[in-house]
């Protein structure tokens, strides 16, 4: 380890500290899934099910060969399109493994995986240094009906992350603990997060408790600044969420948000998963998009109860290394859709 002496400055990243701060932060967080006690499933990148509220890709199969491509010039002209894929099969690509990860509870009480996701970037979303299309979830899913349970758990499991990182960090010449680096990871480890209900974080950044919508890039910063250690917002009103949870009697959505401190702000969304198929089947509609009647089946079928949470592996490697940008985390192997996006103040 090498320790840097100056301000609170981020700091671009080479390849070899990205990879080292990356084989850290999964060292530790698979450490905290052993100790207790979750068993690591395979993801499943690739599914005919449609996840309700997802903005999916698609991958398409040949007939024992790679599908036909056109591109540019190539592509019918009577479609607004850059490139055109024929094939024989399409499957929808993970964005959360959200449902898959349920079912696996069927057979395991307490599950997790590192997911390959795939989601599509919004206007700006290129520039905003915490965005890239295909990312990392560690996702963990154990059978519980209490968001109680999942704020406890899930302190747990970033404390005991965060103390094996300051711990590997000391053995690790590739890695620069710089004094952003060391105040943010020592934040996960300070004690107790703070829980706020979603209405409570409305009137923390000045927005009437009535108003409609999710908290802003900016509102989330904002809010995120007021803490020093991840703190819980939790039981959303409908309208806000583009996915699906289990509504409470008192008509808020049993979902939560765990955000980093110091204005990096949403880290992991999860939520106490809908109790039967018709309460899957009722959300989905709402939000307007089909799906896949598996679901809403299996749950029927199976009256698992469970809830879970998703970490941003490179949302969260950013804030303990006290890098600059998320790019920071596009490995130097990685020949996909990442490598187009440029730094806002890159030519």
């Amino acid at each position: 380890m090498k320790v840097e002496i100056e301000n609170l400055d981020t700091r671009k990243l080479a390849y070899n500290e990205t990879y080292a701060w990356t084989s850290t932060l999964l060292k530790s967080l698979r450490n905290s899934m052993d100790l207790f006690k979750f068993d690591e499933i395979v993801p499943t990148p690739f599914s005919r099910r449609y996840e309700p509220g997802a903005k999916h890709s698609v991958i398409v199969l040949g007939d024992k060969t790679l599908p036909d491509i056109k591109e540019n010039g190539d592509v019918d002209s009577s479609f607004n399109s850059k490139v055109e894929v024929a094939g024989e099969q399409y499957y929808y690509m993970s964005v959360s493994h959200v449902v898959e990860k349920q079912m696996a509870t069927e057979y395991l009480p307490k599950v997790y995986c590192l997911a390959p996701c795939l989601r599509l970037l919004m206007e700006g979303e290129e520039l905003s240094a915490k965005h890239i299309y295909s990312f990392f979830q560690f996702e963990i899913e154990w059978r519980t009906e209490r968001m109680e349970d999942v704020f406890d758990l899930g302190e747990k499991i970033l404390y005991e992350a965060g103390n094996k990182i300051l711990s590997l960090i000391d053995n690790n010449d590739n890695l620069t603990l710089t004094p952003l680096a060391k105040r943010n990871t020592e934040s996960l480890v300070k004690g107790s997060y703070p829980r706020i209900t979603f209405e409570e974080a409305l009137e923390r950044v000045g927005r009437s408790k009535d108003s409609e919508g999710d908290l802003t890039s900016e509102e989330d910063a904002l809010l995120s600044n007021q803490f020093d250690t991840p703190f819980w917002i939790y039981n959303y009103p409908a309208g806000v969420r583009d996915s699906i949870y289990h509504e409470s009697p008192k008509g808020v959505f049993q979902t939560y948000d765990l955000m980093l401190p110091f204005g990096y702000g949403e880290l992991t969304t999860g939520g106490i998963r809908p109790t039967s198929g018709e309460e899957i089947i009722n959300q989905s509609k709402t939000l307007g998009n089909s799906y896949h009647p598996e679901y809403a089946q299996w749950k029927d079928k199976s009256q698992v109860q469970t809830a879970g949470f998703g970490i941003g592996l490179e949302r969260l490697l950013k804030f303990i290394s006290g890098a600059e940008s998320i790019l920071d985390f596009i490995q130097y192997h990685d020949a996909g859709p990442n490598t187009t996006i440029t730094r806002p103040n890159q030519k």
